[in-house]
C-alpha cells in the first residue's frame, strides 16, 4: 500500500511536466512526438490560419485536439505536413531548432530534389507522349492497312464482276450476231407493235435490259480490239515502208 501512494506521486510529477510542455510550445517550434505505438517522428509546429492575409494567433497547445507538423525540413523529398491527434501521441518533447547553415543546406537538398522531381516528371509526360504518338501511329497505319486491302478486294471483285460479264456478252455476240441484232432490232420491235404484229421470241429476248447491257459490253470491246489491231497493222505497214 506505501508502494502505490509513492508511486502516484510520481506519475502525477510527470503528467503536470507533460502539460507544462504543451504549454511552452508555439507555433514555429521544432518538436519531436513519440507515439504510443513507440514509433516516433520530428517536424515543426505549423498552423495557419484560414485566411492567409491574417496573422496567426497564439495557440495554447494544452487544449488542443490535434496538431500538425511541417515535414519538410526533417525528411528530404517529403515535402507536406502531417496532422496528428493528440490522444495518438505519447510524448512530445521540443527540441532545438537547426541552424542557419543546416537550414541553408537542407533548403538546397530540397531545392534539388524538387528540380529533379519535375525533371522526372518531365521525362515521364515526354515518354507518354511519344508511345501515344506511336499507338496512334500504329492505329492509322492498320486503319489504312486495312482500307487499302478493301480497295483492293474491290477492285479485285470489280475487275472478276467485269471479266464474267464479258464473257456473258461475247456468248450473246454469237447469238444475237451484230450483222443481224443491234439497234434497228429494236425499232423493228417498236414497229411490229404498232402494227400489232407479233413480235419474235429472239427479238424480245435480245430487248431484255440485261441482255442489251452485256451484249453493248462485249460488241464495244471487241470494236476496240479490232480499232487497236488496225491501227498495230498500220504502224507496221509504215515501218516496212520506211525499210524499202
Amino acid at each position: 500500500m506505501k508502494y502505490s501512494l509513492l508511486v502516484l506521486p510520481l506519475l502525477a510529477s510527470a503528467a503536470f511536466a507533460q502539460d507544462d510542455v504543451w504549454k511552452n510550445l508555439s507555433n514555429g517550434d521544432r518538436v519531436q512526438i513519440t507515439f504510443r505505438s513507440g514509433n516516433m517522428i520530428m517536424g515543426t509546429l505549423s498552423h495557419k490560419p484560414v485566411d492567409p492575409r491574417t496573422k496567426p494567433a497564439a495557440i495554447d497547445y494544452s487544449t488542443v485536439t490535434e496538431l500538425t507538423l511541417d515535414l519538410s525540413y526533417e525528411y528530404p523529398g517529403l515535402n507536406g505536413t502531417m496532422t496528428i491527434a493528440k490522444k495518438e501521441i505519447k510524448e512530445v518533447r521540443k527540441i532545438q531548432n537547426m541552424d542557419p547553415a543546416t537550414m541553408k543546406r537542407v533548403r538546397e537538398e530540397l531545392q534539388k530534389i524538387q528540380q529533379q522531381s519535375a525533371s522526372d516528371e518531365a521525362a515521364r509526360k515526354s515518354a507518354e507522349s511519344d508511345r501515344d504518338k506511336a499507338a496512334l501511329a500504329a492505329r492509322d497505319k492498320l486503319i489504312k492497312e486495312s482500307e487499302e486491302g478493301k480497295a483492293d478486294k474491290d477492285k479485285g471483285a470489280a475487275l472478276l464482276q467485269d471479266f464474267n460479264e464479258l464473257q456473258k456478252g461475247k456468248e450473246l455476240l454469237q447469238r444475237f450476231p451484230p450483222d443481224k441484232f443491234g439497234p434497228q432490232t429494236l425499232k423493228d420491235m417498236a414497229d411490229m407493235a404498232v402494227r400489232k404484229q407479233p413480235v419474235p421470241l429472239e427479238y424480245r429476248e435480245f430487248a431484255d435490259p440485261e441482255v442489251q447491257k452485256l451484249w453493248n459490253k462485249a460488241l464495244k470491246a471487241q470494236q476496240d480490239a479490232t480499232a487497236s489491231e488496225k491501227k498495230e497493222s498500220e504502224k507496221k505497214e509504215k515501218v516496212e515502208e520506211k525499210k524499202q
